[in-house]
């Protein structure tokens, strides 16, 4: 996988240069993007949205007091496409979710 830094459009119009790994050619299939190719960062920002809103609501089931998400992701290039890949960072996974309770909030 290579290394590379390409050029991203923000939501709000700004561009920006990032490093990204280029996946492209894994898949066995993958169009390679040319160097001069300008991404969407709303590929990316649409990810951390669907996983907000997972974790969201797998912990309104149990609703803590406290939930803190932590995630490890990594800008890649695949089929012609900025999107964000989940790597494994300083704790044991790629998504860590600390819940809390406040026992005296509970009566406990």
């Amino acid at each position: 996988m290579e290394r590379r830094v390409v050029e991203v459009e923000l939501p709000n119009g700004a561009r920006a240069l990032v490093r990204a790994v280029d996946v492209d050619g894994v898949s066995g299939g993958a169009t390679k993007t040319s160097a001069r190719s300008v991404f969407d960062f709303r590929e990316v920002t649409g990810a951390l949205e669907g996983l907000a809103q997972g974790v969201q609501e797998a912990v309104a089931k149990v609703t803590p007091d406290k939930v803190t998400l932590e995630l490890g992701l990594e800008l890649v290039v695949k089929s012609g496409k900025l999107t964000g890949l989940l790597v494994e960072g300083q704790g044991t996974g790629s998504l860590t979710v600390t819940l809390e309770w406040d026992g005296d909030a509970r009566g406990g």
